[in-house]
């Protein structure tokens, strides 16, 4: 199972990496003190536990908890036992009291597992299966900004930021068009080494240019083929 971790303390995060780092079948893939940086993170690489702490800075471990309610385990980490009771609102898996021993971590585990377990028995995987969450966060600035689907018309690659495009506004995130991709449902096209276009967007197709709203969109040359799924043609 892989896991991250959320705390603005290295201690905590060291110990959680050597608890990890012993137990067979989990694997760490993100450690961070910046929730905000987190929660992006965690839309490109999905995670099935999260190590949360509750007192953070920008955001704290309940706010995190509620963003990412449903997309993985949580299991809270803190200092402060007065807030067991209200953990448990937002379905967490386990309340860790620090400091807490190994014996107890996986207590916490194996608590996920059988969470994890009993999910899939419920609902059986099936590829290409999943509904789309409707939305994605992107860090823009000091802001981490909810944007849904359906208002993306366009993301343009300019040189280090990605440029997404919006009915009434842009906004500006230091990504790769390529984890944005990857990231993306399949009405998302790469049509150009600079753009990826909203398949419902399109007004018109002429030539190797796409219409959306006002904009004109170039399509590359390596590209080309990807105009069938545009145009409905195989």
């Amino acid at each position: 199972m892989n896991c991250a971790i959320a705390d603005d303390e290295p201690l905590p995060i060291e110990l959680l990496r050597d608890y990890i780092s012993r137990t067979p079948g989990l694997k760490l893939v993100t450690a961070s003190r910046n929730p905000v940086e987190l929660i992006a993170l965690l839309e490109q690489q999905p995670v099935d536990i999260l190590f949360l702490d509750i007192q953070m800075p920008e955001l704290d471990g309940f706010q995190v908890a509620n963003l990412l309610r449903g997309k993985c385990e949580i299991v809270l980490t803190t200092a402060f036992p007065q807030y067991a009771l209200k953990g448990y609102e937002y379905d967490v898996v386990d309340y860790l009291l620090k400091p807490f021993s190994f014996e107890r971590f996986l207590g916490a585990i194996n608590k996920c597992r059988k969470r994890i377990a009993a999910q899939s028995k419920s609902i059986p995987a099936q590829a290409n299966d999943q509904p789309e969450a409707g939305y994605f966060f992107v860090k823009t600035g000091s802001r981490l900004m909810k944007v849904f689907y359906d208002d993306v018309l366009y993301l343009e690659a300019m040189r280090d930021y990605i440029s997404i495009h919006l009915p009434n506004e842009k906004l500006m995130t230091l990504q790769s068009l390529t984890s944005f991709e990857e990231q993306l449902p399949e009405r998302f096209i790469r049509v150009h080494r600079s753009y990826i276009i909203n398949a419902d967007k399109v007004n018109f197709i002429e030539g190797n240019k796409i219409g959306i709203e006002k904009n004109l969109i170039p399509v590359g040359e390596k590209y080309q083929s990807r105009l069938g799924r545009l145009s409905g043609k195989p």
